[in-house]
């Protein structure tokens, strides 16, 4: 039987959670990181910033400097963590370990977010002395500060937010996977409802994850019905009923049909230009979309077509980038491999 003391290295991939972890490092603009619970590094540093890497590894005094920092104390055993914690430095740097939850609340992992400055920085003057200190050189670590991006508390909680949630996902599902396999290896075969089921909470996931990320006002997944070529929605937020009830694109037809046609992300307005999509912008309320194919894992081990990811924002602030759009690509790459050994319940 599958014990409560889980490895985690048995349930995720640790490539995937490696590329999952760099775009949201990128999309984000912070430095992360993965440790087991006894503070072995898992994962190779993500936007790693030049002030860990080049700076504080060189300098003198850098262990009593840094004593009260998360990588300098709290690593060697971070398993009494159960809740998002912070670590301060002298610079004013903060660094973030939040614990990612396999089953009943027991940290599998923590991924550590940061080093992050709140509010305002120091004074130049400040920052001389604490390189007096460190026995480098001021513009030296003026230079590495201005890489490590300053954040208010609402942004700090966000960011701390969605990796509790995204990353334990994460692990909760492929804890849960791997213990299905151990009781019942046949029973998706057994029950088409049951795939249903798991085909439904896989998906809403990488909706609700997307979303929570880019800050989307509203999204959908359409799926595949191979019999008539076409695609329906599946699973969506904030959309119309009849929308939800009454959508069918038909393969190389609307946007998402181009998408699923050409397998290929559409970044709108930026790519409105493109041939044949200027014409299929219907809905004049979206300040910004994005549309990614989805795949899932054959029994050849290929990545079939099995659908669309829409994400929508119809406020004027900001619209989708790239940056986005490769985070986008990364969770449905997750989605891809959970999906993997379910049977695809079409519409009916």
């Amino acid at each position: 039987m599958f014990q409560d003391d889980i490895n985690i290295l048995d349930i995720v991939d640790l490539v995937e959670w490696q590329k999952i972890q760099d775009a949201f490092a990128n999309s984000l603009e912070v430095t992360l990181q993965t440790v087991f619970s006894k503070g072995d590094l898992l994962t190779v540093p993500s936007r790693s910033d030049r002030l860990h890497k080049e700076l504080l590894d060189k300098a003198a005094n850098v262990e009593e400097f840094c004593k009260d920092c998360f990588l300098a104390a709290g690593a060697n055993d971070p398993s009494h963590i159960k809740e998002t914690t912070e670590f301060k430095c002298p610079l004013g740097l903060s660094i973030f370990a939040v614990p990612i939850k396999a089953v009943r609340e027991k940290a599998a992992a923590h991924v550590i977010i940061g080093p992050v400055i709140f509010k305002n920085r120091k004074t130049p003057a400040e920052y001389a002395e604490d390189a007096k200190k460190f026995g480098i050189q001021p513009d030296d670590l003026m230079d590495a500060l201005i890489e490590i991006k300053v954040f208010t508390y609402n942004r700090i909680h966000f960011i701390t937010d969605l990796i509790d949630r995204i990353f334990s996902y994460i692990v909760q599902t492929g804890y849960h996977k791997k213990r299905l396999g151990e009781i019942a290896p046949k029973i998706a075969e057994m029950d088409p409802m049951f795939s249903r089921y798991y085909e439904e909470k896989i998906l809403n996931a990488l909706l609700n994850a997307c979303a929570l990320a880019l800050d989307a006002d509203s999204g959908s997944v359409m799926v595949l019905d191979k019999k008539t070529n076409s695609l329906h929605i599946k699973v969506s937020q904030k959309m119309d009923k009849d929308i939800v009830d009454n959508t069918s694109v038909k393969i190389g037809e609307g946007i998402a049909g181009i998408v699923a046609a050409t397998a290929q992300p559409l970044l709108l307005p930026k790519d409105k230009d493109k041939k044949g999509i200027s014409d299929k912008l219907k809905r004049k309320n979206i300040k910004s979309s994005m549309v990614v194919p989805l795949g899932k894992i054959s029994k050849e081990n290929a990545k079939d077509l099995y659908g669309v990811i829409n994400l929508n924002i119809a406020r004027k602030e900001r619209d989708f980038s790239e940056k986005d759009t490769a985070l986008v690509q990364e969770l449905t790459n997750l989605a891809s491999i959970a999906l993997a050994g379910i049977q695809h319940a079409d519409p009916e």
